[in-house]
């Protein structure tokens, strides 16, 4: 008798403890995410929420996932975009409809980007959290510009090539940027171009 219970305990256990392959984990992670997301009825507009779905789905297979990617799946940036790859892939099978924000929203931000330029004499530079300069224009209106990005040019900033009323075209765009010290968002130019004249 106790020899039977054994043998039952150690089959349970192996068929418990089988992996899944790693098509059918992605399946299952997928239609654990499409099911969820569908029984809540929850509109999928960032990033971070589809990540918080993945992840708890993911979670729900950890030995299957660390099997296929490793114990550290969490830790390694790489591992994890290739499994976000892996699972979005089947997603965009199971349940495409998660991602229309994402596509819309892409296509918005390419169109809503409206680069303009002016140009003005070189007038200082602001050191804080973030390098931002001022230029005057002849007619004496002063534009503030925040350098948050690398471009082509960058290094007239970076290297401190600029001289006090240096001619100056600056190519911009307008960013709605939350400013913690007012507690709002606020417009800021952010400079995306510079060409010394």
């Amino acid at each position: 008798m106790k020899k039977g219970l054994l043998f039952l305990f150690f089959i349970s256990q192996m068929v418990t403890a089988q992996t899944l392959s790693k098509t059918d984990l992605l399946i299952a992670v997928a239609d654990n995410i499409c099911n969820e997301i569908a029984e809540k009825n929850i509109e999928v507009k960032s990033e971070f929420t589809m990540g918080v779905y993945m992840l708890k789905a993911v979670n729900n297979y950890k030995e299957d996932i660390e099997h296929y990617y490793g114990k550290n799946y969490l830790t390694n940036e790489g591992v994890m975009g290739t499994m976000g790859e892996d699972i979005g892939l089947y997603l965009g099978l199971k349940c495409p409809e998660i991602f229309e924000f994402f596509v819309g929203n892409e296509e918005a931000t390419f169109e809503e980007t409206a680069y303009q330029q002016v140009t003005g004499k070189f007038h200082k530079t602001i050191k804080n959290q973030f390098l931002s300069f001022i230029i005057k224009e002849e007619s004496g209106k002063t534009h503030e510009f925040l350098f948050l990005n690398s471009f082509e040019t960058s290094y007239l900033l970076t290297d401190n090539l600029l001289s006090l009323d240096d001619e100056i075209e600056v190519t911009y765009y307008v960013s709605e940027i939350y400013d913690a010290k007012v507690g709002k968002f606020v417009n800021y130019n952010i400079v995306s171009y510079l060409e010394k004249k």
